[in-house]
């Protein structure tokens, strides 16, 4: 299976933290409270998959950049005479 890319997952994170603050925003205009259980519960969980999306991003791509880093250092490192 392939994995998605970034720029994939970060449209679905954006679109998970939006949701999430459509939640939210529909408990501060109908303040009863199933709506506020609804922002407090579903929001919350889709705020933290927006998160948690947002950092599986961030942390491949750090990942691909100390893959692509020790070999840049060492051809810098071959080419300085001490």
């Amino acid at each position: 299976m392939k994995k998605p890319t970034a720029s994939t997952l970060l449209v679905a994170a954006c679109l998970l933290g939006l949701a999430a603050l459509l939640m939210m925003t529909w408990s501060l205009f109908d303040p009863r409270p199933i709506p506020v259980i609804a922002a407090m519960s579903v929001g919350q969980v889709l705020g933290t998959a927006s998160f948690v999306t947002y950092l599986v991003v961030v942390v491949r791509d750090l990942r691909r950049g100390r893959a692509a880093a020790p070999s840049a250092g060492r051809d810098a490192g071959e080419q300085r005479v001490e």
